[in-house]
């Protein structure tokens, strides 16, 4: 077989949450190029139909496989006899949530080679339940495909590189997904704000305080805030911030590309910001994305802090003076999957000698 063949493999991709989305879509264009199949699952974590159905639309139709996340307690063991079902050649999981690890398991338990996209990124905040699950996955993948050099140096310090194929820097999958629009003109004094992280909404002291900082913001700037289903279920607190449902991927693109300042406590909109050449405001004590704050494009605000709104506008005020700098390529140049097919390709051809 030629080294950089995927014939006549088919490869399992497990997701389960709007960012697995966006990164499936170029690696599973690359593997169909390679001569590759793919069989794809969708956990059904994120299970709202405004928040997913306009993702499946843009991969190009609809998940192999379907859980019910919420009703379906022995989940593994459905996702499990799927994939014995489809007979799979490999397990690709993605980034940090409970299906990855879910993924991870099923693809343990029926022996199948497993990669990680996503992977090294650390945070050390252990009570994200986010951070379990990359270590975790980590650990157990034959795969470790790391979206910046300093993850690879991080699973260099913890003895998990074991060199190519195996362990690869390929750039990040989110950097491929994103499309820059030829013009689109910045509204001076937009904010987009996303915030849906437990450790924010399931505080609601916490998640009071951020509302009312940003009811406070919204007196002199658009705030446009697409509310995610745990914020809409844990109640929602603000006065002067319009209502806004959540957004498919392309109107939310829109407002990135329309807005002047971020606000969130997303991992992957810190970084769609970043390619956006927007400086963000996130709203947590660490990131995994830790250059993005080492190079200043991103600044960490501890949501417990007083005076929320001065430290953003006084953020957007320092800020204002430096646009037009242009963001570093921290994240590669757009060929991620392409390298995650000559590592998957290669792999597999090791382990069928």
């Amino acid at each position: 077989m030629d080294a950089l063949s995927l014939t006549p493999y088919r490869i399992a991709h497990i997701v389960g949450a709007r960012p697995q989305f966006v990164k499936l879509k170029p690696l599973v264009a690359a593997i169909l190029r390679a001569g590759g199949e793919n069989w794809i699952a969708h956990t059904g974590q994120h299970h709202d139909s405004e928040m997913n159905d306009s993702f499946w639309a843009e991969v190009g139709g609809k998940p192999d496989y379907l859980g019910t996340w919420y009703q379906n307690e022995d989940r593994a063991a459905q996702l499990t006899a799927a994939l014995r079902a489809a007979r799979v050649d490999a397990v690709v999981v993605y980034g940090d949530t409970d299906s990855t690890v879910l993924g991870a398991q099923c693809a343990l338990e029926l022996g199948l080679p497993l990669a990680h996209a996503e992977a090294g990124l650390r945070s050390f905040n252990y009570e994200m339940p986010e951070e379990h699950n990359r270590v975790w996955v980590d650990q157990r993948a034959q795969w470790l495909w790391t979206p910046t050099a300093a993850a690879r140096d991080q699973l260099r310090r913890e003895g998990l590189d074991r060199g190519l194929p195996w362990v690869a820097c390929t750039g990040d999958l989110m950097r491929d997904a994103f499309a820059v629009p030829p013009s689109v003109e910045t509204k001076p004094g937009t904010v987009l704000v996303t915030v849906h992280r437990n450790t924010n909404i399931d505080r609601p002291d916490r998640l009071r305080r951020i509302e009312a900082a940003m009811d406070e913001l919204a007196e002199t700037h658009r705030v446009v805030w697409p509310r995610h289903p745990r914020h809409r279920a844990a109640g929602m607190g603000t006065a002067r911030v319009a209502d806004c449902p959540p957004l498919s991927r392309e109107a939310l693109l829109s407002v990135l590309h329309e807005a002047e300042w971020v606000i969130t406590d997303s991992g992957g909109l810190q970084k769609e910001a970043f390619f956006a050449g927007k400086r963000c405001v996130v709203l947590r004590t660490e990131t995994e994305w830790t250059e993005l704050v080492s190079c200043g494009w991103a600044v960490l605000v501890d949501p417990d802090s007083e005076n929320l709104c001065g430290q953003w506008r006084d953020l957007f005020g320092r800020w204002s003076l430096l646009q037009g700098e242009v963001p570093p390529d921290w994240y590669g140049s757009g060929s991620a999957a392409d390298h995650m097919v000559a590592s998957l390709a290669q792999g597999l051809n090791e382990l069928q000698r």
